[in-house]
């Protein structure tokens, strides 16, 4: 189409022109596919309740991993929907630390960031648990108050979000309260992204994003604190923006949880 045919069409119909790439047209998600993403939501909330009673000191990262998977499948997944990340101890100041050979400790925080597909759409979650052993207590752990500096900062993103919001502000929201902690160079990634058929999609939760949110936008709200040497903390939510706010789709708690326990 030229130039002069598009201006000509939109004086006629007195039409706006919008962005027709599948990126944008996949940003507003219909009623069927948030139900489908609901449901790869509940996967995961499942798989993250069962790694969480499954998780022992000893266990090593792969066997973490494998065992997750592997509930998701029989919870209905087709697969992960990207490569699970578990991260003990010191690795879990590495943002995408894919599950090694590491053994979990009593006493370490373990950041888990998995996903399920499900007919063809994912889910993204993450946790950050406290593997569980004699003597072991969320308040003496020496991160414990940077995860509550996290879960804050999630909780402020997750507050900010509604129809008529940049996504740049719900960004500021979540980074603000990590740089009032006096914590900004450790936080080096985007708060969120839109989820849907790929697990990262547009709009993104950052800093220069000026997407305007609009009811059945789905995203990510996940920052992060990464100390070099000492370990991480990142608690990670998929959010339905709807017409008067926003809906997280997972159910399991944020405070500090111990491993093993029923």
């Amino acid at each position: 189409m030229s130039w002069e045919t598009a201006h000509r069409w939109k004086s006629e119909l007195n039409a706006k022109l919008v962005s027709a790439t599948p990126d944008v047209l996949r940003q507003i998600k219909t009623p069927e596919e948030v139900e489908i993403i609901r449901l790869a939501c509940g996967i995961a909330d499942r798989g993250a309740e069962h790694i969480r009673r499954f998780i022992q000191a000893g266990m090593s990262e792969r066997e973490i991993a494998a065992e997750l998977e592997w509930f998701m499948r029989q919870q209905g997944a087709e697969k992960a929907s990207f490569d699970t990340i578990v991260a003990s101890g010191w690795r879990g100041a590495l943002p995408h630390g894919k599950a090694s050979d590491k053994i979990v400790a009593a006493g370490e925080f373990v950041t888990l960031d998995f996903g399920a597909l499900y007919q063809g759409y994912c889910s993204d979650m993450t946790r950050t648990l406290l593997v569980n052993g004699e003597g072991v207590s969320a308040e003496s752990h020496p991160l414990f108050d940077v995860y509550q500096i996290v879960l804050q900062a999630q909780l402020a993103a997750i507050s900010a979000i509604r129809p008529g919001v940049r996504c740049q502000q719900v960004d500021d929201a979540a980074r603000q309260v990590i740089t009032e902690a006096g914590f900004s160079h450790y936080f080096g990634h985007n708060t969120g992204h839109a989820i849907g058929i790929e697990v990262h999609e547009d709009p993104r939760f950052s800093p220069r994003d000026t997407t305007t949110l609009q009811p059945g936008m789905l995203l990510t709200v996940e920052p992060g604190i990464y100390l070099p040497g000492q370990g991480g903390v990142r608690i990670e939510d998929v959010v339905l923006v709807t017409p008067q706010g926003a809906e997280v789709l997972y159910a399991m708690p944020k405070t500090v949880l111990l491993t093993g326990e029923a």
